[in-house]
């Protein structure tokens, strides 16, 4: 490829693709064959994508293998009942979708099964065009009962192991900062460490939190490397060409020549600078700062221009890292409008939904399979959906 159309390719901003919206997926449970074939008819009809099973242990099977947007089932079976279906499938996941189809002796079965957490039923008989408006009702429901768990909960932003990590690193950090600092500028901070012996005080802490520092990196590599978390997010972060449109269109959005924000995922480009410049200022600190410890070691193997080259790096990376933390991340993390004074995902690991929505539309895409905007219609059809063949 030429390089001219390269390079405007990186600079051009991207045309987010709309979310495909293929069927359901809907199991029905019926020992009734007859009912089966209707109710499977009129869903497929519909749009849907549906599987189904004739009892209540097959039926449970079934959704024990695979997720549902949402099931049906019969409250009167004679394997087992309705009701046990819905105290079942709740019980393994309670956040599925259970419709019960009724006749009229059983409706206080039915008024039973929705105190055990079943969404709704619906009487029978019924024609497909009314089983497809319960359907579109039902699906409705359910998507107001997620953005209501969305807005009680949140997103998970950061595991517990990502959090303790942070912790490791802001305090290892912030003591490299107090105790290097009075070096850097001994005329103004001569009176910070007062004591006869402040200096192999301030030393002692200096090189315990740099060790701190360094394991909490260690840490971080193998967490990056073992857990299915750290490798799917570090996959996420690697730097990616798209991210350069991103920030073109960032530039023109704050310039006020773009209505919105570039709609970007987990990590936007400005996190990502961010998360290597603290892997590159890690590294750099601590090479130098192991330099400047074993100076004697250091001497036997380089020329002493090699040690004051190193002193040097070491002073002015701190500078660098101390600004850069004290500015830009404090200020895109805690400062800035929306959060201040500040995020609570350090402490909880959790995002609000309004934020997951305005500021990693993307993400909030790949998790729950729904456009990203506060008022969205409820898509019909909604989500992918792969099917297993039926036995």
């Amino acid at each position: 490829m030429p390089l001219g159309p390269l390079v405007k390719s990186l600079f051009t901003e991207p045309s987010p693709e709309p979310i495909p919206l293929p069927p359901i997926a809907v199991l029905v449970i019926d020992d009734d064959d007859k009912v089966l074939t209707r109710v499977q008819e009129a869903l497929r009809r519909a749009g849907c994508l549906v599987d189904t099973a004739g009892s209540g242990p097959e039926g449970l099977a079934r959704l024990a293998r695979q997720d549902y947007d949402l099931v049906f089932t019969d409250l009167m079976m004679p394997e087992m009942s309705g009701i046990e279906v819905v105290r079942r499938a709740l019980a393994k996941k309670p956040e599925t979708a259970v419709l019960m189809i009724t006749g009229f002796a059983s409706v206080d079965s039915a008024v039973e099964a929705l105190k055990l957490g079943a969404l709704d039923y619906i009487e029978k008989p019924f024609t497909p065009s009314e089983l497809e408006a319960f359907t579109r009702a039902a699906l409705k429901k359910k998507r107001e009962q997620e953005i209501q768990r969305e807005e009680e909960h949140g997103f998970v932003r950061l595991t517990l192991s990502e959090r303790m990590q942070h912790i490791l690193l802001l305090v290892s950090f912030t003591a490299l900062v107090v105790t290097g600092i009075p070096l850097l500028f001994p005329d103004l901070f001569q009176n910070v460490f007062f004591l006869s012996e402040s200096s192999l005080i301030r030393s002692i802490i200096h090189r315990a939190a740099a060790l701190i520092l360094i394991g909490a990196g260690l840490m971080h590599v193998a967490y990056n490397l073992i857990s299915p978390e750290g490798n799917r997010d570090f996959r996420k972060i690697l730097p990616h060409p798209r991210d350069l449109g991103d920030f073109y269109h960032q530039v023109r959005y704050n310039l006020g020549r773009r209505a919105r924000p570039p709609r970007v995922g987990k990590f936007n480009l400005i996190q990502k600078l961010e998360y290597f410049g603290v892997v590159w200022g890690t590294a750099v600190m601590a090479l130098t700062g192991f330099m400047l410890w074993f100076e004697n070691q250091t001497l036997s193997f380089f020329p002493l221009w090699v040690l004051d080259t190193a002193r040097i790096v070491h002073r002015y990376e701190a500078i660098l890292a101390a600004l850069f933390v004290g500015i830009s991340h404090m200020y895109q993390v805690h400062f800035r409008p929306g959060v201040f004074p500040m995020s609570r995902g350090w402490l909880t690991g959790r995002v609000p939904r309004h934020e997951m929505l305005e500021e990693y539309p993307l993400e909030y895409e790949e998790l729950t399979g729904h456009a990203a905007e506060e008022e969205a219609v409820i898509p019909w059809p909604r989500k992918p959906r792969v099917l297993e063949a039926q036995s």
